[in-house]
């Protein structure tokens, strides 16, 4: 007969202290009911355990799989890690990363052990930084994140002695559709060509800087021509919003890197001029920085 001495004993207790430290302990039944949490859980949710004994996994943990598909997961492969989140007993959204082992399996004393780690800083951090480098309302990259990735083509491009273009993109009579709709039918008009530019398929960078204008940067300058041919044609397609169908076209001023520049701003600042030399007409026209004319698509 085996028997665990006191340095065993001493060695499990030492082992059970380092993992109450350093995670957040939670046991469960196999039919997803909370048994167990150690101290450090039951603070970070802000509740004793006889507020959460007994209580589903399902009604704690957000954002997973339900506690069937975890179940069925843990049973094949005896183990499952991810992400999630959960709501505490004074309603703040707390995100952990988790590990479960099944334990046990088939047996009278059969459960399961998760292991959490708080990452809400770290997922509020990435919150801040989408907030601040994504448009609000299209969700795509906005003004901040252009300067810095300008800033990236500029400098590979030098060491590669290479081009990039820069398109610069404007609703023609954007303030009209405003007017005549209403900024919800607005606001749903520049979602919808942010989808639709962005599932070209060409290798672009796509950005909502402001209002109706929109950037792209591309390095492929031979598939130039048909990626105009085909803003174009998203936009001849028009866009049906709410009971309306809104028809409008684009303006489009281009610069190249570094025939017209080598500095991020100036790039901009010229491919901004040559669309408002392209919006002088009404139809979707594009104009290169430096060109006297417009060139019809």
């Amino acid at each position: 007969m085996d028997f665990i001495g006191d340095q065993d004993l001493n060695s499990i207790d030492m082992l059970r202290q380092i993992l109450d430290e350093s995670f957040l302990v939670l046991s469960l039944s196999p039919n997803g009911k909370i048994i167990d949490a150690n101290t450090a859980f039951q603070s970070f949710l802000q509740s004793d355990i006889k507020e959460i004994y007994l209580k589903d996994y399902d009604d704690l943990i957000k954002d997973g799989p339900n506690w069937a598909e975890l179940r069925e997961i843990l049973v094949q492969e005896k183990r499952w890690q991810g992400e999630s989140f959960l709501v505490t007993q004074r309603g703040e959204l707390k995100w952990v990363k988790s590990k479960f082992i099944l334990l046990n399996e088939g047996e009278e004393d059969a459960r399961i052990l998760s292991f959490h780690l708080d990452c809400t800083e770290q997922k509020r951090a990435e919150e801040w930084r989408r907030l601040a480098y994504q448009n609000e309302l299209t969700g795509l990259p906005n003004r901040r994140e252009l300067l810095l990735s300008l800033e990236r083509h500029v400098s590979e491009a030098e060491q590669k002695k290479s081009r990039f273009v820069v398109l610069f993109i404007d609703i023609n009579k954007f303030k009209s559709v405003n007017d005549l709709y209403g900024h919800y039918i607005g606001d749903a008009l520049l979602i919808e060509v942010g989808k639709r530019i962005s599932n070209l398929p060409y290798e672009l960078e796509f950005y909502h800087i402001s209002g109706d204008e929109f950037i792209i940067l591309m390095k492929e300058i031979s598939a130039l021509d048909k990626v105009i041919a085909s803003i174009a044609y998203a936009f001849d397609e028009g866009f049906p919003l709410d009971t309306f169908c809104v028809q409008v076209s684009a303006s489009i001023g281009i610069s190249l890197y570094p025939d017209n520049g080598r500095d991020p701003v100036q790039l901009l600042q010229l491919a901004d001029h040559a669309m408002f030399e392209a919006k002088a007409e009404e139809s979707t026209r594009w104009c290169f920085a430096g060109m006297p004319f417009v060139i019809r698509t």
